[in-house]
């Protein structure tokens, strides 16, 4: 009776460990990227090799229509230059762009929402570890 009482403790553990892991990792946008919170919108990355998109959304997470908007990000490097690259619509909500030639240590994505700027700072991720 008592190794069943473990037994079920243990199973019991383990699903609320696999599901606060789950809710943990919802952090991704409704395009499965990475969010960002800025001023009265999200900004989602996506890092789908070849390819970045980027994704302006409402405060309620909802994709806010690219017509009128532009994009640019700017993409800095280990050798502490950087460059300013504008970003191609992509769909009716998204911008795109090629960064499989791009080594880069973060960017930062700028939408020009009709005259006003919008923008948030994206950490590459990196293998390897530095001390």
């Amino acid at each position: 009776m008592n190794t069943k009482l473990i037994l079920f403790g243990s199973f019991i553990s383990g699903i609320i460990i696999l599901y606060s892991l789950s809710t943990a990792q919802s952090g991704a946008g409704p395009h499965g990227g990475e969010l960002k919170e800025t001023e009265n919108y999200y900004i989602e990355m996506k890092a789908t090799f070849p390819n970045l998109y980027f994704y302006l959304l409402t405060q309620k997470l909802e994709p806010v229509n690219n017509k009128g908007i532009s994009c640019e990000a700017t993409f800095f490097f280990p050798d502490q230059t950087s460059v300013v690259l504008s970003l191609k619509p992509f769909e009716d909500d998204g911008f795109i762009i090629e960064s499989s030639k791009i080594v880069y240590n973060s960017c930062r994505v700028t939408f020009n929402v009709f005259g006003k700027s919008v923008s948030a700072l994206f950490e590459k991720e990196s293998m390897i570890v530095t001390k």
